[in-house]
This record gives structure tokens, sequence and C-alpha cells, in this order.
């Protein structure tokens, strides 16, 4: 799970819309459903519930276990951050 991911669950999230999303984060559709997929697999279940197009219109979001996931990676990159700082200043004080 990387920047990459979180910004293409972030983008479906907001717009909708895979597709849009693929576009958003500058990647081919297959290369995105690849992503999706190989994240449903290493967590061992959805990260998107799809409703297919048409009259109604089609669209994407989050499941649960997805916006949890993106709930853990933004703390663990804050305590990440923050964590480096606190180092780095020990550093500087040698």
């Amino acid at each position: 799970m990387g920047p990459r991911h979180v910004h293409l669950l972030e983008d479906v999230e907001r717009l909708g819309s895979i597709r849009a999303a693929c576009v958003e984060v500058g990647l081919s559709y297959r290369t995105c459903m690849k992503r999706l997929r190989r994240m449903e697999t290493v967590l061992g279940g959805k990260v998107l519930e799809t409703h297919r197009g048409g009259a109604a219109g089609g669209g994407a979001q989050l499941t649960p276990r997805a916006r949890k996931l993106l709930r853990v990676y933004r703390q663990w990159r804050t305590d990440l951050v923050r964590i480096s700082d606190q180092a780095f200043q020990r550093a500087l004080r040698v």
C-alpha cells in the first residue's frame, strides 16, 4: 500500500467512478484494476462496491474495509513523519 494506491482509492471515493479515478491518477484502466484486485487479494476482501452503468448510471464507492485502510494509512503516515522529524531534531543536537 503506497501513495499511488491511496490516491486511487481517494479518487474513486471523491469521483464515484473507477474510470474517472484512473484518469485523475494518470494510469490506464487496466493498471488501476490490477492494483485494485491486488489490494483485494492482500486484504482478503473487497475494497470497492460497484454499480453497472445504464439508465441509472454506474459508479463505485469504497467499502468500509477500504475506508478503514485509508484511515490506518493516513495515521501511519502522520506518525511516520512525526517520528522522523523527532529523530532528525535529535540528530541535529549531536
